[in-house]
């Protein structure tokens, strides 16, 4: 249980000592408290609230992204696509002719970014494969290049931008998830 709280004191009665906090969501408070099993003993942490951040870095590229689409009356899918593609990170692979398309569909496969483009083969029957990896496949300094270029790309386009500090704080933000969910 979970409770933002303005003013707290100590009260002493013939129960014992108290911790009691003033809320804003009595009900929910009543109602959690009425869980609480007899004879169990609580933990209680008291913390400063911090404000969670709106955007993470993820977000901020996809916010950055569809107002740059707006702009540029696109849909956001193509703008994305196109930062994807300006990163550089494919496979190229070699594959007969009558496989890519299965393949462009499962590498594509829940993964916005991820797409691919044909290239002719030197092998008859073959066809070569770019096959672009989407930004939940990058490292930080891809991300990061992802996040500059859509700036880069909203300035042109007069979309406002985020402040550098916060853009840099978020960058930083995403490579720490990332670790710490063993990506």
């Amino acid at each position: 249980m979970t409770h933002e709280f303005d003013r707290a004191q100590v009260v002493h009665n013939d129960l014992g000592n108290w911790l009691c906090i003033h809320i804003s969501n009595a009900p929910m408070a009543r109602v959690e408290c009425e869980k609480l099993k007899a004879g169990k003993v609580y933990t209680a942490k008291i913390a400063p609230k911090q404000e969670i951040r709106d955007l993470d870095a993820n977000a901020m590229y996809w916010a950055l992204c569809r107002k740059l689409a707006k702009a540029m009356g696109e849909p956001p899918e193509c703008i994305y696509r196109r930062h994807i593609k300006d990163i550089g990170n494919y496979e190229v692979l070699c594959m007969q002719t009558r496989a890519v398309a299965s393949f462009g569909q499962k590498w594509a496969s829940n993964h916005t970014g991820r797409f691919i483009e044909t290239r002719a083969s030197k092998i008859s029957g073959c066809t070569t494969v770019l096959a672009y990896y989407g930004s939940s496949d990058f490292d930080k300094r891809q991300m990061s290049q992802l996040i500059d270029n859509c700036i880069q790309d909203c300035k042109n386009a007069g979309v406002e931008t985020a402040p550098p500090s916060l853009l840099s704080e978020l960058k930083d933000e995403w490579e720490t998830g990332r670790k710490g969910r063993g990506v």
